[in-house]
């Protein structure tokens, strides 16, 4: 696998587009040959996986139709064969609105009414009953609905199309199939639309009738083999949601019970893996003991200077401003308390613009709200904070008996909060207190962390609230690049935001019927610049009829750490190379194609390497998350 992924952007990829004379229009297929390829596929997958192809998914022959309306019984219908229920045979049916049918022989046993209120006591009294969605239905014409019967050559077709429940004002249509095959197969079909939305129980199953006793109930999402005729479940719209949509049940005689096997005949995507890079880089200087952060920090400057992607931080740069008598005390608890004083300019930074900044009294000032206020600094939480941040993050606590307070004042374009004389938690004496403060220059985008002194005291029983976390995160995940110690690591030059997730949706119902398909699109975004400035984008989407399962195989090999393949081979290749960071392809599915085929999709962008920082990403290579689709047959 890995040796495939090599030859694919080794030599096809990457001679395309870095070089080689090879020309693009190589690497696509016309909409003529892409059906051709998807077939070719899809025989040789069928030669391996035959046995797990034989569900009676949707049959489009569906017939004609008996009716519509509201609780009705239709006139009785032969089967056209003798069908087996309970060591009884029957040649007729009698269907209802309401999502069952009656068996009899010419009528005998006679049928029932068109109950609407489903019980498993009355699945088991009177007639012969199968019931794939038994409930109170409506079955509206002008929702083009219809109850539609067919008798084909040992097999009976009845499909409830577009129904609805009774009582939903919100007409959420839906169609339900059941076939009964001479051999005394029964196969219950459920489109992707079935979902329970009124109130009530509605019952799954089957019973010879005449008073038989009640067994437990079944769950037919799961494969099982009973000894007895009578089978059901039981769905709601509370505790007992219904599981069967998108889904055939097979029902295969067993004696005088089934063996029943769930099948997936509608059509889906389901995303699976993850996407990379989201490179975001943060810098910090961790010390542990409170003495070692008393004397890293002590007398001590930093500032943040803006390069257009992230910071140069630089030691010094600025000196403490004492807090004036106009500054304002912000009301903050200990944890949990967040203050938010307006700026009279708003602040620039890499991400946005502020005009409110997010106080803790912890010791960090975020850029927008949603970062938590715990008192631990732990480099995993900076790095994860989902908003961008600055931290002096220590365990303070604004409300001691003794303790300063944190305050806010902005002179001309600068905002200056300090905490003045704030001791840590726990603190009880002067020598608890700390005086510090952030300065956030509005005109330039600069931050500086300015330190007069950091208490030196620890206090038993509290140690987990005594580091000093000193740094700066952008919003979202961000890469650990480790401490560095201010006194000899800076200068430090550093990218803020290079690139998110490549990311990959698919839309479009993935349907083959026998004479008609449909058309999937797969949406490709957060696709990096192919070189800076350049404004040309660069990926290719691969559909493969195997997958590797996440988190799939790690590119490094490559060049590429951090990067996963999640599918197995190049079976299909589209490229995608424009303006925007956002792109487009679609595949035609073919008509005929078999409920249940599954094949995978992911995409890859290039983008100049070695650019990110530290060396990550040799190659140049991002990779998406990786898309299933299983193809149905409604």
């Amino acid at each position: 696998m890995g040796g495939l992924w090599a030859v694919a952007y080794g030599i096809g990829f990457l001679a395309l587009y870095r070089g080689s004379p090879m020309p693009r229009a190589r690497l696509l297929l016309s909409s003529q040959a892409m059906q051709s390829t998807v077939r070719t596929l899809v025989l040789g997958a069928l030669v391996a996986a035959s046995a797990s192809l034989q569900a009676q998914c949707y049959e489009p022959n569906t017939g004609a139709s008996l009716g519509v309306g509201d609780d009705v019984v239709f006139g009785m219908q032969p089967l056209g064969f003798a069908f087996a229920l309970g060591g009884v045979t029957y040649t007729n049916i009698h269907v209802t609105t309401n999502g069952f049918v009656y068996l009899s022989n010419a009528g005998v046993p006679a049928a029932g009414g068109a109950d609407y209120l489903a019980t498993a006591a009355a699945l088991v009294a009177g007639s012969p009953r199968i019931a794939p969605y038994w409930s109170d239905l409506d079955v509206i014409a002008a929702n083009g609905a219809g109850v539609k019967f067919n008798a084909l050559p040992g097999k009976t077709v009845i499909t409830w199309e577009n129904a609805i429940e009774y009582g939903d004002a919100g007409s959420n249509r839906f169609s339900v199939q059941m076939q009964l095959l001479a051999t005394g197969e029964i196969y219950f079909a459920y489109d992707g639309r079935c979902a329970v939305r009124t109130a009530g129980d509605f019952v799954v199953g089957m019973s010879r009738g005449g008073g038989v006793v009640v067994p437990a109930a079944s769950n037919f999402s799961t494969v099982n083999v009973t000894a007895i005729t009578t089978n059901f479940e039981i769905f709601n719209s509370g505790a007992l949601p219904l599981d069967l949509a998108g889904k055939t049940i097979r029902f295969a005689p067993a004696g005088l019970g089934y063996a029943w096997v769930p099948q997936t005949c509608g059509g889906s995507h389901a995303s699976y893996g993850s996407g990379c890079y989201k490179s975001s880089d943060s810098f910090y200087q961790l010390t542990v003991a409170p003495a070692a952060s008393s004397a890293a920090l002590s007398n001590t400057a930093i500032t943040m200077i803006p390069n257009g992607t992230g910071y140069t931080v630089i030691q010094g740069g600025s000196v403490f401003v004492a807090p004036s008598i106009a500054a304002t005390a912000l009301v903050l608890a200990d944890d949990n308390a967040v203050a938010t004083p307006t700026l009279t300019t708003a602040f620039p930074f890499n991400g946005g613009t502020a005009v409110t900044l997010n106080v803790c009294s912890n010791g960090f000032v975020s850029a927008t709200a949603g970062n938590p206020p715990g008192y631990a600094p732990v480099v995993a939480t900076m790095l994860s904070n989902l908003q961008t941040a600055w931290y002096s993050y220590h365990d303070y606590n604004p409300t001691a008996v003794g303790s300063g307070q944190v305050k806010f004042e902005q002179v001309g374009s600068v905002a200056y909060i300090t905490w003045d004389g704030v001791f840590n938690y726990g603190g009880t004496t002067a020598a608890d207190a700390s005086r510090f403060q952030f300065q956030f220059d509005c005109a330039s985008g600069i931050v500086r962390v300015v330190y007069q002194t950091v208490s030196a005291n620890a206090h038993t029983g509290f140690s987990s609230g005594e580091p000093h976390l000193v740094g700066y995160s952008p919003g979202g995940a961000s890469n650990d690049l480790g401490s560095t110690t201010f006194a000899t690591g800076l200068p430090l030059t550093f990218t803020a935001q290079q690139m998110s997730n490549l990311s990959l949706v698919a839309t479009g119902a993935p349907v083959s019927r026998p004479t008609l398909g449909s058309t999937i699109t797969y949406m490709t975004s957060n696709i990096p610049e192919f070189a800076p400035a350049s404004g040309l984008h660069v990926a290719i989407n691969i559909l493969s009829v195997a997958q590797v399962p996440a988190p799939g195989l790690d590119l490094g090999f490559l060049g590429a750490p951090g990067c996963a393949a999640l599918v197995a081979s190049l079976d299909i290749t589209q490229a995608m190379v424009g303006a925007s960071a956002s792109a487009a392809v679609t595949l035609v599915l073919p008509a005929g194609l078999p409920p249940g085929f599954h094949f995978f999709s992911q995409s890859a962008a290039l983008f100049t390497p070695n650019s990110l920082p530290n060396g990550q990403n040799a190659f140049g290579l991002t990779t998406s998350n990786a898309i299933a689709t299983v193809v149905g047959a409604w």
